[in-house]
């Protein structure tokens, strides 16, 4: 069949076509941009949060086609929009043989929020080792022993916060700098002193104020010890449900005596279900920081299983956005090209074919309005009317007729002197069917040839009031939001990659389909340089 339509074109067209055929790069985007527009046509069969058919009390429905109220299942006098999901769950279906739903691929819709608690997440536990700042005070008598003490069980090998009183402040494995012995010596000879201050060979720094004597030698002698955890690396490891770790324990677990790590996996048991502060405790090495990560759903989150491309501000998903988006993009796209080329071809026609003042008043009034400025006006009446797309129709046609008006104005300018219009004016045809009937098939190339790159533009003025905020009504699926949103929350790079992936596609071939028609349809292909 499709041949035999071949066939009944004109030769002109015909080798026209041909030559589109031959281009195979504008060929192959012509077929996958139809089969995007079809697929997203069909977006309410292939993703939605209604059923395609509910056999309910041996009735067939069909939600996606028509609103059935709660009462028509559940008889229960509810007027409202059943929830599907939850419906199916009842005995009514989940009990009862012979009622059933039948539910497209995805069952997520445009406009369906989920909440956390719907979100499929691993059940692991992220333990974090880090090497935390230790900072303590001593007390210390005239014999440098330890009479009192504030977080300093750490510096000497222990695993808790424990009494070190008695035990030498140089002890060990812990080493007193020379300034700090020196100034200890000053302070119980009751001597003024300075401030001192001074690193030992295990990196702990010591501090003491300056001293002012006494009538009396101090019995006790304050030194500040402190440990910067500087740049050591943390270790990271995962429990299981069940607090077991998946792969080999980190090196620090080692480390650790028995009551820590009893300690630990004890906070890591509450840090299942509740988030749990993070956990300090000394060892050998030093002060050691133990934070309990298990992720948590906010949104907008990323990709989980069941929503490979992610979840937006709303919990809604992004992948069923996009695919409903590209549906309103395409035919959005389609109805803000027609619109204008129609107005355009009907001025540029009047203006070409009666020529004389009505082209000339008509040329100076087009260059003024022109001139205005169709963004700002949009944004102006927006801000007015609120966002609708009856709105943004009406303002992109009156404003983008222009270009192709010029060009239709050039081809009737061109064809009213052709032999074939003054043989129609002898035989007595009107004006209106030379212009609709014999100039105007012969004027459309210019309408053809720049369709597709019409069809992207307005698909970029889109999306573009649409991420602005002055496009269609709040809700409506559309990749200008999704960008939005993913600008308001740079982290969530899905926001930004998918939509920008998908119009870009969408450019990409509707460029490539242009660039075909414009070859297939320029006289000069065939045309050689004598």
């Amino acid at each position: 069949m499709a041949r035999i339509g071949f066939h009944l074109l004109d030769p002109n067209t015909r080798r026209r076509l041909a030559r589109f055929g031959k281009i195979k790069r504008a060929k192959w985007s012509l077929i996958l941009l139809l089969s995007i527009f079809v697929l997203s046509l069909l977006a309410n069969f292939l993703a939605n949060d209604r059923p395609l058919i509910v056999k309910a009390n041996g009735k067939l429905h069909f939600p996606v086609f028509r609103f059935y109220p709660e009462s028509e299942f559940t008889g229960s006098g509810v007027h409202t929009q059943p929830r599907y999901k939850e419906l199916e769950k009842t005995p009514l279906f989940a009990e009862t043989e012979g009622n059933w739903m039948l539910w497209p691929p995805v069952r997520y819709g445009p406009q369906e929020s989920l909440s956390p608690a719907q979100i499929e997440l691993d059940p692991t536990l992220t333990l974090t080792f880090a090497p935390a700042d230790q900072i303590a005070t001593v007390e210390v008598d005239a014999n440098l022993a330890i009479q009192r003490s504030r977080g300093a069980a750490g510096f000497y090998g222990k695993g808790a916060d424990l009494d070190l009183r008695g035990q030498p402040l140089a002890s060990s494995g812990v080493t007193l700098p020379d300034p700090i012995r020196a100034g200890l010596v000053q302070r119980f000879a009751n001597e003024a002193a300075p401030a001192a201050s001074g690193t030992n060979e295990e990196g702990i720094v010591f501090n003491l104020t300056p001293f002012t004597p006494g009538r009396a030698a101090p019995k006790l002698v304050r030194v500040a010890m402190e440990r910067r955890a500087g740049s050591g690396r943390a270790e990271k490891a995962v429990l299981s449900p069940e607090l077991e770790f998946l792969g080999d324990p980190p090196a620090l677990w080692g480390t650790l005596d028995e009551p820590s790590q009893a300690a630990i996996l004890a906070i890591a048991e509450k840090a299942k279900i509740v988030p749990q502060e993070p956990y300090d405790l000394s060892t050998p090495s030093g002060r050691l920081s133990v934070r309990f990560t298990r992720e948590t759903v906010e949104f907008p989150f990323r990709p989980v299983k069941g929503h490979a491309l992610g979840l937006d501000n709303s919990g809604r998903d992004v992948g069923v956005r996009i695919l409903y988006a590209t549906r309103t993009a395409l035919l959005f796209g389609v109805l803000l090209v027609v619109f204008p080329y129609l107005i355009g071809i009907f001025l540029g026609a009047v203006q070409g074919y009666f020529g004389g003042k009505i082209d000339l008043i008509g040329q100076r009034l087009t260059e003024i309005w022109e001139a205005m400025p169709f963004l700002l006006i949009m944004i102006l009446l927006s801000s007015i009317y609120g966002r609708s797309f009856l709105l943004l129709g009406f303002v992109y046609g009156i404003f983008n007729w222009i270009g192709i008006s010029y060009y239709m104005r050039a081809e009737f300018l061109r064809l009213r002197k052709q032999p074939f219009v003054e043989a129609a004016k002898v035989m007595g045809i009107g004006r209106w069917r030379i212009m609709s009937g014999h100039i105007l098939p012969n004027a459309l190339v210019p309408v053809i040839t720049f369709f597709p790159f019409a069809l992207v533009g307005a698909i970029f003025t889109l999306t573009a009031l649409d991420y602005l905020g002055f496009g269609l009504p709040p809700g409506t699926p559309s990749w200008g939001n999704l960008l939005d949103q993913g600008q308001s929350q740079p982290y969530a790079w899905w926001l930004i990659l998918y939509p920008s992936l998908a119009l870009f596609l969408v450019s990409l071939l509707g460029i490539f389909i242009g660039e075909g028609v414009r070859a297939a349809f320029d006289p000069r292909t065939d045309s050689k340089l004598e």
